[in-house]
């Protein structure tokens, strides 16, 4: 078929130039790549060889027929043969060929958030907590060894409150009030009481004043001298006298209740100042280490970039990390050192002789957790029912109560009597010696008919100021039960975030173990163990922090509750023998509250408190047909 075509030189030129084009775009097949190891922490085996299956066998080419020359008789040049295609596997046989063997993987097994409560109950747990903590507590131990003063007597918590109860100021001055409410009582109560009074007069004068021109001047006594024996007694005086007994001994009665209501609030801080210095003295511990490990990590960084593994960049953020982890440490330093001196003069202690800034004891406590089981609603009874501020408050209301009765008594007359027996020298001679003596008694009465409207001003103030103390005792209620919600809300805060960071520390105490594993094996870098590090130290602090909050609140529920009376005991010195026996029987702890006036006892805002609620009755059941 070729030959007709072949025959002109031009036709075969042609020929030429369009079969070599073709010919150079035919595709070659490329040699697979050997698939090299990936960068993996376990050197990965070789891949085996790739095998391609055997080509089919060539054909024997037919010869082709001997080429007829040309007109001139030059020959045709022969036509290159194609190369035969190799086949190539199938997708299937070569992903097979492909496949590379998954290095084993190290089981890794951390305790997972919704097992926190049934790993807590476990041993292993436990023992995982403390092997976490144990370098901690090595270090704090440390510190409280280099921070303890042997010049100086070590105090516990307990030791603390009741140096608190006898020399804080705060409680001298709540003490000197009951002595000044009840003199105030005793001024009050000496109205009813009947007066005795003993007076005596000596008079001289010129005899013509005690002449005036009567009478011989020989005769005249210018002399007087007598002694008098007076009784007196209040007989009416509109109730003023009752009323004014009752407000001052609801103001003795008040100053009682806020002695009770300022120890518990002094055992509150005094506690809650205790424990904020065991916690600065732990963050110290924290920060300390916070700063080792970061420069461990500069350290680190610098060899890596001297090794020319990483770049410069590297080190200078190391650098700058550490430098901010110092201000943190300067500041759990200051705090520490504050926390102590505002608990010096919380407890009202006196610095050593000559060395004023020597804090005079060393603080021995740690931040134990001892959870409690707690019911809302009865903790609001209990709290309306025993708190000192709430009593102290409703004894504000008795003695305004009392007032409104003292001034509305202007309305009314008053009436007095008197008695008694008076000796006179005798005016008829000379001598002296001379008496005449006797008895008299009598009565006065007075009744302000008109006073511009100033009783009227007077009651107006008092009813004022009862209404004024009733709000503030509503008022009282609402806010002792703030507190005590507050209060149980902060102690779950503190429980769940003890809970949930202690299964924290666990899980980075094994982090950390895993990082120092893999390091020692080759297959991980002085990096990662420095991470796992400040992690676990993270998760501490947090756990150190919630168990302040939970100490904390702890604190304010037990002042909400005045459940602290086991110090009461030891609270006798600023008072004397029949203070403290009425100060302990007004505080009993299951001694009722005062009733308020009767125009207020319907709508007393702790009735329907105290109060259990009734269980509905089950509603009848209908018969017949309704109409």
């Amino acid at each position: 078929m070729l030959r007709p075509l072949l025959k002109t030189p031009a036709t075969f030129i042609a020929l030429l130039f369009v079969g070599l084009p073709l010919f150079a775009q035919l595709p070659t097949p490329a040699p697979l790549a050997t698939p090299g190891p990936l960068p993996i922490f376990t050197p990965l085996p070789t891949p085996p060889p790739l095998t391609l299956p055997d080509a089919s066998p060539t054909p024997t080419p037919t010869p082709s027929p001997t080429p007829t020359p040309l007109p001139d008789g030059s020959m045709l040049l022969p036509i290159p043969a194609m190369p035969t295609p190799v086949p190539l596997p199938d997708a299937q046989t070569l992903s097979e060929q492909l496949i590379i063997p998954t290095p084993p993987q190290i089981s890794e097994p951390l305790a997972q958030t919704p097992e926190t409560n049934t790993l807590k109950e476990s041993e292993d747990l436990a023992m995982k907590q403390r092997m976490a903590q144990a370098d901690f507590v090595k270090a704090l131990d440390a510190l409280i060894a280099k921070k303890r003063n042997p010049a100086v007597a070590d105090m516990s918590i307990d030791e603390a409150v009741r140096i608190a109860l006898k020399q804080n100021p705060t409680i001298l001055n709540a003490a000197q009030q009951i002595r000044l409410t009840q003199g105030q009582f005793v001024t009050v109560r000496a109205q009813i009481i009947p007066q005795a009074n003993v007076s005596s007069a000596y008079n001289q004068q010129a005899v013509d004043l005690a002449s005036n021109g009567f009478g011989r001047r020989g005769d005249i006594q210018n002399k007087s001298w007598n002694i008098q024996f007076t009784a007196s007694q209040l007989l009416y005086d509109g109730g003023a006298a009752i009323g004014g007994i009752r407000a001052a001994r609801a103001v003795e009665n008040n100053a009682y209740f806020s002695l009770r209501s300022t120890i518990d609030s002094i055992i509150s801080q005094v506690k809650i100042n205790f424990f904020q210095v065991v916690l600065n003295r732990a963050l110290i511990v924290a920060q300390e280490e916070s700063v080792a490990l970061l420069a461990e990590q500069l350290k680190d960084q610098q060899n890596r970039y001297e090794a020319g593994t990483v770049p410069r960049f590297n080190v200078l953020q190391a650098e700058v990390a550490l430098a901010n982890a110092k201000p943190p440490l300067i500041q759990a330093e200051n705090n520490y050192r504050v926390s102590l001196y505002q608990l010096v003069q919380l407890l009202g202690t006196d610095y050593p002789a000559g060395r004023p800034s020597e804090v005079p004891f060393n603080i021995v406590g740690n931040l134990a957790y001892t959870p409690r089981k707690i019911d809302t609603d009865q903790s609001i009874r209990v709290a309306v029912a025993r708190n000192p501020a709430l009593k102290a408050q409703r004894q504000s209301i008795l003695a305004q109560a009392a007032n409104v009765d003292v001034q509305f008594a202007g309305f009314l007359p008053q009436i007095n009597a008197q008695a008694g027996y008076q000796i006179n020298n005798s005016l008829a001679t000379q001598s002296l010696t001379s008496t005449v003596e006797g008895w008299f008694f009598g009565a006065t009465g007075s009744w302000a008919v008109w006073d511009g409207l100033a009783t009227a001003g007077n009651v107006q103030q008092a009813r004022a100021q009862l209404d004024q103390a009733r709000i503030n005792y509503d008022n009282g209620v609402r806010q002792v039960i703030l507190d005590v919600q507050q209060a149980i809300s902060n102690l779950q805060q503190a429980s769940e975030t003890i809970d949930s960071q202690t299964a924290s520390v666990v899980q980075a105490a094994e982090a950390l173990r895993l990082s120092r594993e893999r390091l020692d094996a080759g297959a991980g870098t002085q990096l990662d163990v420095l991470n796992a590090q400040v992690q676990l130290l993270q998760s501490q602090t947090f756990v150190l922090q919630a168990r302040y909050d939970y100490i904390q609140a702890t604190a304010q529920y037990d002042q909400a509750l005045s459940l602290d009376t086991n110090y009461q005991d030891t609270f006798d010195d600023p008072l004397n023998r029949s203070q403290s026996k009425r100060f302990n029987k007004l505080n009993e702890p299951g001694r009722p509250q005062a009733p308020l006036p009767r125009s207020m006892r319907a709508t007393d805002p702790i009735k329907p408190i105290l109060e259990a609620t009734p269980t509905p009755k089950p509603a009848k059941k209908k018969s017949g047909v309704n109409k």
